[in-house]
């Protein structure tokens, strides 16, 4: 090092005053916030993808359970399957995180004990964002199946 610089190097080391870390209160805020924020973040993160699953589970089984409404109407185990496919097709795009690709109707008609008549409808949330996340959250399984059951009419 030229000595000029030698000097210059004394002379600030020379009038700096001790730092004392340990009383120094500035930026603690700022230090506690880089230490909480991404658990806070990585929170809401879980709440919304939790949120997200939990709302379509509840718009699937809606749309079962109006489906089997729709199908009292029909006299017979074809009109019945008729009517709630109809009503899911017609009524699909009204459920805002549902898409209707993606879901899938089987409908089943039963005479013992009562006469009944059963919707189910299965969705794949494979391509949804809380399972683009990959293992970061614990998620239930992407494949969901809501069944409604409905006394048929016609005694």
């Amino acid at each position: 090092m030229p000595v000029i610089m030698q000097q210059g190097v004394r002379r600030i080391m020379a009038t700096a005053k001790p730092v004392h870390f340990i009383n120094d209160t500035r930026a603690v805020s700022a230090m506690e916030f880089a230490l909480v924020a991404p658990l806070l973040l990585f929170l809401l993160l879980g709440i919304a993808c939790f949120g997200y699953i939990l709302g379509v589970h509840h718009e699937l089984q809606q749309i079962a359970s109006e489906a089997a409404r729709a199908s009292v109407a029909g006299t017979t185990a074809t009109q019945r399957d008729s009517l709630a496919r109809s009503y899911i097709t017609t009524n699909a795009s009204d459920y805002l995180l549902i898409n209707s690709a993606k879901m899938a109707v089987t409908t089943t008609s039963a005479t013992t004990p009562i006469a009944m008549f059963q919707v189910a409808v299965s969705y794949d949330l494979t391509g949804s964002l809380p399972y683009l996340l990959g293992n970061l959250l614990p998620l239930p399984s992407p494949q969901i199946q809501r069944t409604a059951t409905i006394q048929q009419g016609n005694y």
